[in-house]
């Protein structure tokens, strides 16, 4: 059985990597969002998505790893899920310091990109604002102008049209 220590030093230096392409996937969507390219956010989602995915996989093995970790050092009595400070408490210096490290690391990138995305989700709730913005003054600016012809048939002749002729 390998040392639970030292596959939970594993398993968050995995979520880190897997947190830093996420945030620079999150990056690059704040720039396809600026530059409306909906094809570029979307490709970039998809990406993302792949690793989130994956962030979840490796989550069910830390949440493994620390059970494994709970009845080698007997810790069935604590009344509340074991933290990282708990796993480091019981390790040598230098292996509490890298794993501190790791976990202090990968929160900041949690809160960075939770930034991110909050920013990136403003963003793109302006520029959906905007469009509805255009699409209701195009839409007020047509009108239909109808009545009836000399043989009582209604007519009508649309005023202003939303569809252009983009051939000419």
């Amino acid at each position: 059985m390998k040392n639970p220590v030292a596959a939970l030093e594993q398993v968050l230096s995995r979520e880190k990597e897997l947190y830093e392409e996420i945030f620079t996937l999150e990056t690059g969507k704040k720039d396809a969002i600026l530059k409306r390219d909906g094809k570029t956010l979307e490709r970039l989602s998809t990406e993302q998505e792949k690793r989130i995915a994956e962030v979840q996989r490796i989550e069910e093995s830390r949440i493994g790893i620390i059970e494994r970790y709970r009845a080698m050092e007997r810790l069935d009595d604590l009344p509340r899920e074991i933290s990282l400070r708990d796993v480091v408490g019981s390790m040598d210096e230098d292996s509490s310091k890298r794993l501190m490290r790791i976990g202090v690391d990968l929160k900041d990138l949690l809160c960075r990109l939770r930034d991110l995305q909050d920013m990136n989700g403003t963003l793109l709730n302006d520029t959906m604002e905007f469009y509805r913005i255009l699409l209701s003054g195009i839409r007020s600016g047509v009108s239909l102008d109808s009545g009836y012809s000399k043989d009582g048939r209604e007519e009508g002749k649309v005023a202003a049209p939303v569809l252009f002729n983009q051939t000419a």
